[in-house]
């Protein structure tokens, strides 16, 4: 039978994929011999408490007024303690989110009790409360 050129006979197995100069593919490496080497990185500082509490008055601090500025005031403790400190103090991070978070809280309050301070006092002066 005539078998056109460059189709390989039939009943016989395909020549390997690897010559004497190319790897089996199917051949793990050797052992040892893959994988990047591993880097050994210190554990981060634990957060210190204040910038614990930091965040947790900054949260805390959209029900009551004066905690988003103890917010502000812990976390700025935090992070000065973390920045002097560094390796024995983490949580910079976690105590500036408390101040950001405290701050606008403790802002929109403070807006809110000017603005409530001032219907009443323009209440009071238009006579609205008397008879």
């Amino acid at each position: 039978m005539n078998q056109p050129p460059g189709i390989p006979p039939m009943n016989q197995p395909p020549p390997p994929p690897h010559g004497p100069g190319h790897p089996n593919p199917f051949e793990p490496p050797p052992a040892g011999s893959w994988g990047m080497p591993v880097q050994h990185y210190a554990a981060a500082p634990p957060a210190s408490s204040e910038a614990i509490a930091a965040i947790v008055c900054g949260v805390l601090a959209w029900s009551c007024f004066p905690l988003g500025f103890v917010a502000i005031w812990l976390g700025a403790r935090a992070r000065r303690a973390a920045r002097e400190n560094p390796e024995r103090v983490g949580g910079e991070q976690l105590a500036l989110a408390g101040m950001i978070v405290g701050g606008i809280f403790g802002v929109l309050w403070a807006l809110f009790w000017l603005a409530y301070a001032a219907f009443l006092v323009f209440a009071i002066g238009f006579g609205v409360f008397h008879k």
